[in-house]
């Protein structure tokens, strides 16, 4: 499996036969619409994505960008929540399927399912299986004793959001929920993007098991 970072909590996601993509920010519209400037390059454009499926886990600007989705030109399939799927539809697109918590769907080699987040806006988690590992995506969440049961599904790889602001747990609050959890592996997740919005990733990874902090643009082999 090979997972490429792309800033924030984008990543694209590859198996042997499938492409996902998760929460593709790929523009500057958060600049454009509330004046925050992204502080990386955009990685690629959307034009250039092939994925299979796109997944944004809620409908916030950094997660589900319409200047991002508006120029996907593949016609890929999008996985969202109720408020994403009415967002989605109103800019043409036809292929989109909304999960509940608890639900799942499963797109080529991924089995992909929607676990609890306690955000600002309707959201999700992510647990996504794919040749024999399971990857645990926080997406945006506040800390809550519910993440816990994340564990239950046994993950060998989490990523984690720590950034602390606009309805996201903090460094500390994320330390626990991965310490509960138990993954191997633990990255630090949606700290980059935003000079008002950042932290530092090794205060995440250098006080939990398997902590790793992911390059920019960089694709690793899991």
């Amino acid at each position: 499996m090979k997972i490429r970072f792309l800033g924030q909590s984008g990543y694209i996601i590859r198996s042997e036969k499938t492409e996902i993509i998760i929460d593709p920010y790929l523009s500057d519209s958060v600049n454009r619409v509330v004046g925050r400037p992204r502080l990386h390059p955009i990685p690629i454009a959307p034009e250039a994505v092939r994925s299979d499926a796109v997944i944004c886990t809620h409908n916030h600007l950094d997660h589900l960008d319409p200047d991002t989705v508006k120029n996907i030109k593949n016609d890929p399939f999008f996985i969202t929540t109720n408020e994403g799927k009415t967002e989605l539809e109103k800019w043409g697109k036809k292929k989109v399927a909304a999960l509940n918590v608890g639900e799942s769907i499963t797109v080529g080699d991924f089995e992909i399912t929607a676990v609890f987040a306690d955000h600002t806006a309707e959201a999700f988690g992510l647990i996504i299986k794919a040749e024999g590992k399971t990857l645990y995506f926080s997406g945006d969440t506040l800390y809550n004793e519910k993440l816990f049961e994340i564990a239950k599904y046994d993950p060998d790889f989490t990523f984690i959001c720590i950034n602390g602001r606009l309805g996201n747990m903090n460094v500390d609050e994320a330390l626990a929920v991965a310490k509960k959890i138990g993954a191997k592996v633990n990255i630090p997740n949606h700290y980059d993007m935003f000079a008002s919005n950042s932290e530092n990733p090794h205060s995440f990874s250098d006080n939990i098991r398997g902590g790793m902090v992911l390059e920019f643009n960089k694709c690793y082999h899991f």
